[in-house]
């Protein structure tokens, strides 16, 4: 994954792997078929945590407003907790249609739940999934890159918010809440 952060997928090659595993570049081959297999293997890890993350939220929060602001919260978190996942899925989500469909997916039934409980008032079309995504996808990579601070994470996830059609007067305290769960719930990965 380090190597996927640092040199993208079209730097990532069987002996790269290898060499940064400390073994034979037909030792790679003994266990992917491909440099595209291992890349999707990396992509599946990820997007199984965003989905455990999403599975376990919607069983401790019901808000579906809360649930999309602590996915954006522990996404940005990630920047400063694990920045080599960050990047990776950062750099994911720009190559591999597979897996961007898949988290596409997630914000897109997150949007759709907060539309049906009457807490968000835009659609739940690509659109609405492309400024959510880009919002955060954007707020992760300044973050791994230093341009911004982890200080700012709140502002975001109030922006996401806003974006989704939240009253500015009630996505403070969503995001206030949020961060409340974060704090006192051992959630499982990064999730929208």
């Amino acid at each position: 994954m380090a190597l996927l952060a640092e040199r993208g997928p079209t730097g990532v090659t069987a002996g790269t792997v290898a060499t940064a595993a400390g073994v034979a570049t037909g030792t790679f081959y003994n266990h992917f078929a491909s440099v595209d297999a291992f890349l999707e293997a990396i992509a599946l890890d990820l997007v199984r945590g965003v989905e455990i993350g999403r599975d376990t939220l919607s069983e401790i929060e019901h808000d579906p407003a809360v649930r999309v602001t602590i996915g954006v919260l522990q996404l940005l978190a990630m920047a400063d907790t694990d920045p080599v996942s960050a990047s990776a899925f950062v750099s994911l989500m720009a190559t591999r249609a597979d897996f961007r469909a898949r988290v596409r997916g997630i914000v897109g039934e997150a949007i759709a739940d907060g539309v049906d409980a009457d807490r968000f008032d835009v659609p739940a079309d690509q659109a609405t999934i492309n400024a959510v995504l880009g919002t955060t996808l954007q707020s992760m990579r300044s973050r791994f890159l230093g341009e911004t601070t982890h200080e700012l994470a709140p502002d975001v996830a109030r922006l996401v918010l806003r974006l989704l059609g939240v009253p500015s007067r009630s996505a403070s305290g969503i995001v206030n809440r949020a961060q409340r769960t974060i704090d006192s719930t051992p959630i499982a990965a990064a999730s929208l």
